[in-house]
């Protein structure tokens, strides 16, 4: 007999990123791709990004 969560589809996490301003602050946010962690962290604090690491996740 399956169990009822067999049934159901496995959600992925979204893979954990950081973004590095040029002024040496840092966001932590999670999102699909680089792109839109990128977007998510200049709408919590205006800049220019610098970088953005993948910190958990797959590539």
């Amino acid at each position: 007999m399956k169990s009822p969560e067999a049934d159901q589809p496995r959600t992925r996490k979204a893979p954990l990123f950081r973004v590095r301003f040029r002024d040496g602050a840092t966001v932590i946010t999670t999102a699909a791709n680089a792109l839109q962690a990128e977007q998510k962290a200049r709408r919590q604090r205006p800049g220019f990004v610098e970088t953005v690491r993948i910190l958990k996740g797959n590539r």
